[in-house]
């Protein structure tokens, strides 16, 4: 571990053990500690997120342009939720244009930002696609905008990703992105359903 991380480490540590002086805390100490707390503290948005864990048979379906003819593939995936509970970690394999395929996604919940996030790579390339969103509870679904790089010419692109619950054991995910014109398109569509025993 590197002194900076031990300075750090020491700070949160006195910033915490702060109440157990023999003084009373400051008000303003007081309010770091409660909203660090509110902050730290998994709700409803983390126990919505921990029914998809499990595993789960995947069907992928996607279109390299619009208009094109659909690609198919399978995939499986384990999913479990880490750090006491606070994210969903999801490791998928498969196989994608005839070459094996494995990928790696985090979703959470952001207490203070009130919003969902998600986080995705895979051996399909080097980099890192990240973003945020809402969920619909009259829709059952959750959407995430966020952006991706595109190899070709190595600027980002924004995606749009809609997760619709159709039962607990059966989940669509639909990716949007843009197409040569501009306009967005239906790029990927992904039926899961849980493993049962």
């Amino acid at each position: 571990m590197t002194t900076k991380r031990v300075l750090a480490l020491l700070g949160v540590l006195v910033l915490f053990a702060a109440p157990a002086r023999a003084q009373e805390p400051s008000a303003e100490e007081a309010a770091m500690m409660q909203a660090w707390m509110a902050y730290m503290t998994p709700g409803d948005a983390h126990q919505s997120l921990a029914q998809h864990a499990g595993e789960w048979n995947h069907t992928v379906s996607w279109w390299m342009a619009p208009g094109a003819p659909a690609q198919e593939s399978t995939a499986t995936s384990t999913s479990e939720m880490i750090l006491g509970g606070r994210y969903l970690a999801e490791h998928f394999s498969g196989n994608m244009m005839g070459m094996p395929f494995e990928g790696h996604g985090l979703t959470g919940y952001d207490n203070a930002r009130k919003k969902y996030f998600s986080a995705w790579i895979d051996n399909m390339g080097t980099g890192l696609m990240t973003g945020w969103g809402d969920y619909d509870e009259a829709a059952k679904s959750l959407t995430i905008t966020g952006q991706f790089v595109d190899p070709m010419t190595g600027e980002d692109k924004p995606y749009r990703q809609v997760m619709k619950a159709v039962s607990d054991d059966h989940m669509i995910m639909e990716m949007y992105m843009p197409a040569p014109d501009g306009t967005e398109y239906k790029a990927m569509e992904i039926h899961s359903l849980r493993k049962t025993s």
